[in-house]
């Protein structure tokens, strides 16, 4: 009767083993399916131009790269300003920049006084003046989404010297205000005022793949099998995250966790990683420094590369996995600033 009972029990264990086993193979193969056919019918957007800052008769202007001709030329240039930021909307449709007369501290986020905000306007090749900004002791400019920018300048109050103006400032991508709000932070009470930034990308945009980090590492979770696939990437701190137009592969911009400890005036060491979600692995890395950002267009990975005077730009094709372009201006250039 007991060993009856036990073949049966052997027999149920199996079938619910491999019923369990089934239904895994189903979905990764759901996963699968779905992300071939999105490759497959993946529409690219086609690589036009680049904007970018570069260094031109001694001040830091907006340059042009024409990817039919492969030349840069100036786009705009001023004999009294020089650009600290240009920013470009993600989608790649608009873009605004922010110059200066004069900076007075050096930080990451650079103290602005005279300075002015700039629109692009991609569909005829213009620059559009759009105000004057005040001054400022920090100056934090993004892109809240393809239609919203915002820009937040904190300064410190003309009357109580232990107050901070937080002045935030929306505008549509066509250079109209939507907002323009005060707030006023007492230091001894509320403390210096904190801006939240856009997050990042953890999830592709259809909604496949999402990124996790947990136990100290980077893994992919696959959304219909919820299996989730270990890379090979420990004490790493995600600094940006991109996902290929034809959702084939995963961008990271990644920095050593024990960086954070450094002194900031290390220079600081950025790994970039293309994951390939097809083959289930990393497919290439560039490890140096100097990364700092990189944008997504078409079949392009295009990444800042070097430091000051040494800086250039990268143009990368994802499909060959192979450089296609270096662009390089005498005095530096970088995708938002240098």
């Amino acid at each position: 009767m007991i060993k009856l009972f036990m073949k049966n029990f052997m027999q149920l264990t199996l079938l619910v083993s491999l019923f369990f086993s089934c239904n895994e193979v189903k979905d990764n193969d759901f996963d699968e399916d779905d992300l071939n056919k999105e490759i497959e019918n993946a529409r690219l957007s086609e690589l036009s131009e680049i904007y970018f800052v570069g260094n031109y008769a001694g001040n830091l202007s907006v340059y042009k790269y024409d990817y039919k001709t492969d030349k840069s030329k100036v786009f705009w240039h001023s004999n009294d300003e020089r650009v600290i930021d240009l920013l470009i909307s993600p989608d790649y449709k608009s873009a605004y920049f922010i110059s200066k007369r004069k900076q007075r501290l050096k930080s990451s986020q650079p103290a602005i006084e005279k300075g002015r905000l700039y629109r692009i306007d991609f569909e005829v090749n213009k620059v559009e003046s759009i105000t004057q900004l005040e001054e400022g002791i920090q100056v934090i400019p993004f892109w809240t989404d393809n239609d919203r920018f915002t820009l937040v300048i904190n300064s410190i109050d003309k009357t109580i010297a232990s107050y901070i103006n937080k002045n935030t400032q929306v505008y549509n991508r066509f250079g109209k205000l939507l907002s323009d709000n005060t707030e006023i932070y007492d230091l001894t009470k509320d403390g210096y005022p904190i801006t939240r930034l856009p997050s990042i990308n953890y999830k592709s945009p259809n909604e496949l793949f999402t990124v996790i980090e947990k136990n100290d590492s980077i893994y992919i979770r696959q959304q219909k099998s919820k299996k989730e696939i270990k890379t090979r990437f420990t004490s790493k701190k995600i600094l940006q995250i991109g996902w290929a137009e034809n959702n084939k592969h995963l961008i990271m911009l990644l920095k050593s966790k024990d960086q954070l400890k450094q002194s900031p005036n290390d220079l600081e060491k950025t790994l970039l990683a293309i994951y390939d979600l097809q083959k289930k692995k990393t497919v290439k890395m560039f490890e140096t420094v100097g990364y700092k950002r990189f944008v997504l267009i078409g079949d392009f990975l295009i990444f800042d590369n070097g430091f000051a005077r040494d800086s250039h730009i990268e143009i990368f094709k994802l499909e060959s996995l192979s450089n296609y372009k270096t662009i390089k201006i005498n005095g530096g250039c970088g995708l938002r600033n240098i």
